[in-house]
Formats: C-alpha cells, sequence, structure tokens
C-alpha cells in the first residue's frame, strides 16, 4: 500500500503573478516569499481562503487540495495531483 503524502505526477512552477492552469494539485512547496491573491480548493476540502492574506515563507510546504491558483508575488512549485 503506498501511504506516501505527495504526488508522482509531477509539479509546475508558478512565479509572480502568473496564474497556474486550473487542474488537480495537492500542495505547495514556496521557493521564494510569495503571497497568494486567490486560490480555489477542490469541492469537499475545506482550505482557509485566509492564506490569501498571508506572506508564505520560502521553505514553506503545504499539503492542500486546489484547482486553480494565483500569486500576487513570489514562486512556487505546485504539485499535480
Amino acid at each position: 500500500m503506498n501511504n506516501r503524502q505527495f504526488s508522482d505526477n509531477g509539479f509546475t512552477v508558478v512565479a509572480d503573478t502568473n496564474a497556474l492552469a486550473t487542474g488537480r494539485y495537492s500542495g505547495i512547496q514556496v521557493l521564494t516569499d510569495a503571497v497568494v491573491s486567490s486560490i480555489t480548493f477542490e469541492p469537499g476540502y475545506s482550505g482557509d481562503t485566509d492564506i490569501q492574506t498571508l506572506t508564505l515563507p520560502a521553505g514553506l510546504y503545504r499539503p492542500m487540495l486546489f484547482t486553480t491558483l494565483t500569486l500576487t508575488s513570489g514562486t512556487i512549485i505546485a504539485e499535480h495531483k
């Protein structure tokens, strides 16, 4: 049984104000301090949209289920689900 909490399906780098293509994502790794301007969580996932007001520090890994995300600033890696 595979109990890993990360994906084998690849990742996408998102920088500055470029929007992430709509898809299924399972987490983010913050490369440079980042601010999320918008995020849409997967149906049934109880994500807190207050993440949009926070500065996420470089080095943070946050598992979460979402379908799209746009940054105000910074660079992240979005893990494909």
